[in-house]
């Protein structure tokens, strides 16, 4: 019996391995088009039970450094993502413009437009981070800092508004 539930418990970290921050459009100077893809790369499908995405302030030379950024924290339970498929969460003025089926919505200036640390979480623990920078960002976890997986800016002196990783053949 401890032998099965030792196997469940592997398959579940390699799936886990699998699935990744894809693409994210952040905000620019006012209210916008926002989301946050993800992608499973693996073979099987995914549970996000227990998964959540996290944004932190990383602008390195404002007060608000470390602390909450945009919609904080997306609690992604209750929904799963199919092998090869997308996971989409995006904000309100996203869902007025585009008829993509949204699997989580949040509110608009969600993702703050200075340097943040977006985080990819599996029951606390860090699947996957990434700092997007306009040039002063330092990637962090609540003021603490880490190395992140990708970094992406700054595009001249500016903050990239959104990066993919895996296309997905559309626009």
């Amino acid at each position: 019996m401890k032998t099965a539930i030792a196997l469940i418990a592997a398959a579940g970290s390699i799936a886990s391995a699998d699935v990744v921050i894809n693409e994210v459009l952040g905000s620019t100077t006012s209210t916008d088009t926002e989301f946050v893809e993800l992608y499973n790369g693996g073979a099987s499908a995914v549970s996000l039970d227990g998964w959540s995405i996290e944004l932190w302030d990383s602008d390195s030379t404002s007060s608000g450094f470390g602390g909450a950024d945009g919609f904080q924290v997306l609690d992604l339970s209750g929904f799963s993502i199919d092998a090869g498929g997308y996971f989409l969460a995006a904000n309100d003025t996203f869902n007025q413009f585009f008829t993509a089926n949204v699997d989580l919505a949040f509110a608009d200036n969600g993702i703050e437009n200075g340097s943040y640390t977006i985080i990819l979480k599996n029951n606390g623990v860090a699947v996957n981070t990434i700092l997007v920078s306009d040039d002063d960002g330092v990637a962090n976890e609540a003021g603490v800092a880490v190395t992140p997986d990708l970094s992406i800016g700054p595009d001249g002196s500016f903050l990239p508004a959104g990066f993919y990783r895996v296309g997905d053949g559309s626009d």
